[in-house]
Formats: C-alpha cells, sequence, structure tokens
C-alpha cells in the first residue's frame, strides 16, 4: 500500500520516513493525504518534536493523534519557525500524550495566527511529569468544540491555559468554554485553571480555599457549569 493511501500509521514501523520528517527530504505530493490517525509509540528516530511545523499543512485529514514512551520528545508541535504570514488549520479531534517524561509543553511557542485547531474535541495526557502547561492563551480561546479533558499525573503541572502578558488582546473571558467534562488528579503543583494577572480575581488559585473546603477533591467553577476535577490535588 503506497503511504498516500494510508488512513492509519504507527511511525515506528515506517523508520524510511525518518528524512521525510527531519526535513531533509522533500514530502511527495498527497503523501499524507488521506492519513487520519497517527501514533508515535516508542519511535527512536524522532528528535525534540513530534510534528515539525513542515509537516502540519501535508496532514489534511489527521483527526487523532496518540503519542506515548518517546523519551526525547521534548514537544509535540513545532511552530518555531513559522512565520505570522503562514495560517494553518489542523483537522484534529483527539489528542493522547501518555508517557513522555521529558515533554515541556505541547506547542513550543504560542501559534497565535500560525496554527489553528478550533476542531479539537478530546485531550488526554498522562504522566508527562514536566510539562507545567497544557495550552497557550490562544489556543485556549480557539478550541470552541473541545468537551473532554483530562490530565493525570503530571507532577510539574502548574496551570492549564499559560499567561500571556505580552499580548493583552489574547486574555480570554472564557477558556475552553464548551468543556464538559474536566478530569485532573495527581499534579501535586497544580494551582489554576487559568490566571492572568492583568485581570481581577475571576480565576482564584485552588489554594486560596481552606483544606475543609477542599478534603481530597477540588471543584472549580467555570463558564458557568459545575467542572468535576477528580483524584488527589495538592492540598497544602
Amino acid at each position: 500500500m503506497q503511504i498516500s493511501e494510508l488512513v492509519q500509521l504507527d511511525l515506528k514501523s515506517k523508520p524510511e520516513l525518518q528524512e521525510i520528517w527531519n526535513g531533509s527530504l522533500h514530502i511527495p505530493d498527497l503523501c499524507f493525504s488521506g492519513l487520519t490517525t497517527l501514533k508515535v509509540n516508542d519511535c527512536r528516530f524522532l528528535s525534540d518534536a513530534v510534528l515539525p511545523f513542515h509537516l502540519l499543512s501535508s496532514l489534511p485529514k489527521l483527526e487523532i493523534l496518540k503519542v506515548e514512551n518517546c523519551d526525547s520528545v521534548k514537544t509535540i508541535f513545532d511552530v518555531k519557525c513559522a512565520t505570522q504570514d503562514t495560517l494553518v488549520t489542523f483537522p484534529l479531534k483527539n489528542l493522547f500524550l501518555f508517557k513522555l517524561p521529558n515533554l515541556k509543553n505541547v506547542w513550543n511557542e504560542n501559534p497565535h495566527g500560525i496554527l489553528s485547531m478550533h476542531h479539537l474535541r478530546e485531550v488526554n495526557i498522562e504522566d508527562c511529569k514536566c510539562l507545567k502547561t497544557v495550552f497557550p492563551v490562544s489556543v485556549a480561546r480557539d478550541i470552541v468544540e473541545l468537551e473532554n479533558l483530562v490530565v493525570k499525573d503530571c507532577e510539574g503541572l502548574m496551570t492549564i491555559v499559560a499567561e500571556d502578558n505580552t499580548d493583552q488582546s489574547l486574555e480570554l473571558t472564557s477558556p475552553c468554554p464548551c468543556v464538559r467534562s474536566l478530569k485532573i488528579w495527581g499534579l501535586t503543583k497544580f494551582k489554576y485553571f487559568y490566571y492572568c494577572s492583568l485581570k481581577s480575581d475571576i480565576y482564584t488559585p485552588l489554594d486560596s480555599h481552606t483544606k475543609n473546603q477542599l478534603g481530597t477533591q477540588k471543584v472549580l467553577f467555570f463558564s458557568c457549569f459545575l467542572l468535576f476535577i477528580i483524584g488527589s490535588v495538592s492540598a497544602n
């Protein structure tokens, strides 16, 4: 089967794609045009990024991305080399990130005006101990279809949405407005869903509540919905 005919791809099984992935080989026309699911499990030839920017426009139908057990991975979407006059609309709906011990960020730069992912519906992140935040502000503003968010056993994570004081136009009044299910646990440093020091105290830190109010669970009121935060989050 030709690569252009693939609907699902396990990257580990295709080491011949290394030169395309690292940018040293031109991407053939329609190379990944039918790909809807990409699995990256223990893929040794990756550098620090799973999807370099030059690949994103070649994945017009990708809906499911699952990355796990990749020690070298530090970011998922590499947008550092992109320019502000380049906008890629990415069709991803489901993102799963498991056991990535050196993952520092999902986007290695704020992709505002560069990468749009407004079809994203589900994000599940587990056992990524170096991750500190999940979404840049511009992404949280655009993912209006996100319904399910799970973050588990990411001990370094402090916020879901990162603060950006450099661009006041990116401030949010309702980040991730369509989320119906939010589950987080095993986040020993977690403090905020979203915090911006340029705003008032709309988003209060979880540790501002008393231990008796929190118990072993923490509940966050957000966007007029009651979202259940399940499991043991630090109540210090």
